[in-house]
C-alpha cells in the first residue's frame, strides 16, 4: 500500500483508536480483577465465621459435662469436624472462662463483657497480636467462644495493603494489627451478613503488576483479538468512503461547469464537472477524490446527484439549446436511476453522455441497449480523450457516437509537433466522414485555437475561454 500522508493520518487515527481501545477494555477488566478479589476476600472470610458458627450450634448447654467426663471432648469435635479455621474453643460458664483446648481447666479469668457474635481482642496473651473470637450462647448460662486463625490475605494484599476492621481495630495478614491506617487510594467493603469490614489501600503499581501476572493469557488474547480486529478494519474499511459518501449526500459535491465555445466563442453548452467544496471554503482536488470514488464504487452515486442538482437549479429554464454535456461510466449506464435522471434532464437540453476510453465495456450488449433506451429520448453520446484508450476506431464502429473529444494532450503540442498536426488533420478527416462533432479539449492560448480552426475543429473548451464555474454563475452567463 502507497504510504502517503493521507494514509499515515489514517493509520494514526485507527493506531490510536486501537490503543485507547485496548487501554480502555484494560481499565474494564482491571476493576473487574479488584472487584472479584475484593468480594471473593469478604465471602472467604464470612464463610470462616459461617463454618465455625455452624460448629458451635451442633454444641449443647451440657457441653461443659460432657467435657468433664470425656477428656478432650472438644478436641476431638474439632478434629471429627476437620475445621482449619478454629484455632481454640473456650467455654464461658456465668460469665467466668472454665475450660479453654489449649491450656485445659481455667480459673478466676472472667469475661467481661455482654457481646455475642463476632468480636476482637485487640492483644492476645500468648501471640501478642489482635484476636478474632466468635462466641454463641448456647443456653443454661454456657457460651462457647471459637478463636480463629490468623487472617490470610494474601489475595487481597495483591491490589496493596488490606486489613479487616472489627469494632475498629484494623488487623491485617497473620493477624498484624495496623495503626497507620491511610485514606489514599483506598475503598471499602463491607459483609452483608456480619459485623466486619474489608478495606483495601491501593497500591497501583503492585495492583497492575499482580494483574498482568495473573491475567497474562487474558491480556494476551485481548490483545490478539484486537489486533485483528485492527487489521480487518484498517484494511477494509476507510474513512475516505464516509467522508464521501457524506458529502455527496449532503451536496457538497456539487456541479460545475466549464463551458464550451463555437469559432465565434459564443458559449454553445458546457461540461459538468465535480467540485467538492468543504464547509470552511476549501475545494478539494478532482485528482484527489475522483480515483477514491471509483475505488469505493460511488461514481454512480455522485452522478446521480449532480444529475438532481442540475435538474432542480434555475439552469434548466434556460438550456433548451445548450448541450450539457456529463462523463459517464459503464456502471452509471446500467443504472436505472440514472437512466431516469438522463431522460428527465434530455427533455430541457441536449443532453450528451461522455464515456472514456480507458478500458473495454464489460458487456456489450447490455451496453448498447441501454444506449439505444437513451438515444430513443434524444440523449447523444460522446468519446472522451479520444485518441489517448482503448482501440479508439473499434470503439467508433461499435457505438456510433455523436462526438469525439479531442485529448488535451495533442491540443498540448499542436503548435510544436508536426505529427500531432497529422493526427488531428486524420481525426477531422474521420470525424467529417462519420458525420461526428468535433470538440477540442484543453484550449489555452490563441494561437492553438487559431490551429485547431484552421484544421476544421470549431468546438473549443479550455481556460483561454472560461475555467469551471458554478451552476449559478455559468446560468447567469447565458
Amino acid at each position: 500500500m502507497k504510504i502517503n500522508k493521507e494514509n499515515r493520518v489514517h493509520f494514526i487515527i485507527y493506531s490510536t483508536f486501537f490503543i485507547l481501545m485496548y487501554l480502555m477494555l484494560l481499565s474494564i477488566n482491571f476493576s473487574f480483577y479488584k472487584s472479584s478479589i475484593t468480594k471473593q476476600a469478604v465471602i472467604q472470610v464470612d464463610k470462616l465465621i459461617d463454618h465455625s458458627k455452624q460448629f458451635i450450634n451442633r454444641m449443647d448447654s451440657n457441653i461443659l459435662e460432657r467435657q468433664g467426663k470425656e477428656k478432650h471432648l472438644l478436641l476431638k469435635l474439632l478434629a471429627r469436624d476437620a475445621n482449619v479455621n478454629i484455632s481454640s474453643i473456650a467455654i464461658i460458664k456465668n460469665g467466668q472462662y472454665v475450660y479453654n483446648t489449649l491450656i485445659g481447666q481455667v480459673e478466676n479469668k472472667y469475661h467481661n463483657s455482654d457481646n455475642l457474635g463476632l468480636t476482637i481482642k485487640e492483644r492476645s496473651n500468648l501471640t501478642e497480636r489482635p484476636v478474632i473470637s466468635f462466641l454463641v450462647d448456647v443456653g443454661n448460662d454456657t457460651i462457647i467462644q471459637a478463636y480463629f486463625k490468623k487472617l490470610d490475605l494474601e489475595l487481597t494484599d495483591k491490589l496493596g495493603r488490606s486489613y479487616v476492621r472489627i469494632n475498629n481495630i484494623n488487623v491485617g495478614h497473620d493477624n498484624k494489627l495496623i495503626d497507620d491506617v491511610s485514606e489514599l487510594n483506598s475503598f471499602e467493603i463491607k459483609s452483608s451478613k456480619y459485623d466486619f469490614s474489608l478495606i483495601i489501600e491501593c497500591n497501583i503499581q503492585v495492583a497492575l503488576a499482580n494483574y498482568m501476572n495473573d491475567s497474562i493469557i487474558e491480556l494476551v488474547s485481548t490483545f490478539i483479538v484486537l489486533l485483528s480486529m485492527f487489521y480487518i478494519f484498517y484494511k477494509y474499511n476507510n474513512i475516505d468512503y464516509y467522508l464521501l459518501r457524506k458529502a455527496i449526500s449532503n451536496n457538497d459535491i456539487c456541479p460545475f461547469i466549464q463551458p464550451i465555445v463555437d469559432k465565434d466563442k459564443q458559449v454553445i453548452g458546457g461540461e459538468v464537472l465535480a467540485r467538492w467544496i468543504k464547509r470552511n471554503g476549501k475545494m478539494v482536488s478532482p485528482l484527489d477524490f475522483i480515483p477514491k470514488l471509483e475505488k469505493y464504487n460511488l461514481i454512480p452515486s455522485l452522478t446521480m446527484q449532480l444529475l438532481s442538482q442540475v435538474l432542480k437549479s434555475e439552469l434548466v429554464r434556460k438550456s433548451e439549446k445548450l448541450t450539457l454535456s456529463f462523463n459517464l461510466t459503464e456502471n452509471c449506464l446500467h443504472n436505472a436511476q440514472v437512466q431516469n435522471l438522463c431522460i428527465e434532464l434530455a427533455t430541457h437540453c441536449q443532453l450528451l453522455l461522455e464515456f472514456t476510453e480507458s478500458s473495454e465495456f464489460e458487456n456489450v450488449t447490455k451496453t448498447l441497449a441501454a444506449m439505444q433506451l437513451l438515444r430513443n429520448h434524444g440523449v447523444q453520446f460522446a468519446l472522451d480523450d479520444y485518441g489517448t484508450g482503448y482501440s479508439s476506431l473499434y470503439y467508433l464502429n461499435l457505438y456510433d457516437f455523436d462526438s469525439l473529444k479531442i485529448d488535451k494532450s495533442f491540443v498540448d503540442t499542436i503548435e510544436s509537433s508536426e505529427l500531432t498536426l497529422h493526427i488531428i488533420e486524420s481525426i477531422v478527416l474521420l470525424a467529417s466522414k462519420l458525420n461526428i462533432k468535433l470538440i477540442a479539449e484543453g484550449v489555452e492560448n490563441i494561437e492553438q485555437k487559431e490551429t485547431l480552426q484552421r484544421l476544421g475543429v470549431n468546438k473549443y473548451q479550455g481556460f483561454l475561454f472560461y475555467k469551471p464555474e458554478s451552476l449559478d454563475s455559468f446560468s447567469t452567463r447565458i
